[in-house]
């Protein structure tokens, strides 16, 4: 809950983390920032995460879906109101990746937890039902 201390805690991680740890170490950063209101700050952090993981093909950890859920956050906590499509646009992603991957999961109880179980994926799908849906022509 001491969001002053996280942010003094991952500043000087982010200067020896390597690479591949960068977006995972960002999107945290981001995170930080949106529960401090500090809106452009996280979108800032959250974009770069993105632009990191993005070059990389991808993020260690399995930080890839923590980094587009965010990213989705920080761009929906910005947007002006009324216009949230560029976060519209990040979640459908982020769920689209998402269930992706859960299809490659043969057994039915690894993939319900998969996607239940694990916080970003659960919330990402979330999102994605309250965004998209209630964006849906006719909703």
């Amino acid at each position: 809950g001491d969001l002053e201390e996280a942010e003094r805690e991952i500043a000087p991680a982010l200067s020896m983390l390597p690479p591949i740890d960068q977006p995972g170490a960002r999107a945290t950063l981001a995170a930080i920032h949106l529960a401090q209101g500090r809106t452009a700050d996280a979108r800032a952090a959250a974009e770069d995460a993105a632009a990191r993981a993005e070059a990389m093909g991808g993020a260690s950890m399995f930080r890839g879906a923590f980094v587009r859920l965010v990213r989705a956050e920080a761009l929906h906590a910005t947007n002006a109101a009324g216009d949230h499509a560029a976060a519209r646009r990040a979640i459908a992603d982020a769920r689209a990746r998402l269930l992706a991957i859960a299809d490659r999961i043969a057994d039915p109880a690894f993939r319900r937890s998969f996607l239940e179980n694990v916080p970003e994926n659960a919330r990402t799908l979330a999102l994605a039902r309250a965004w998209l849906d209630d964006a849906a022509p006719g909703a």
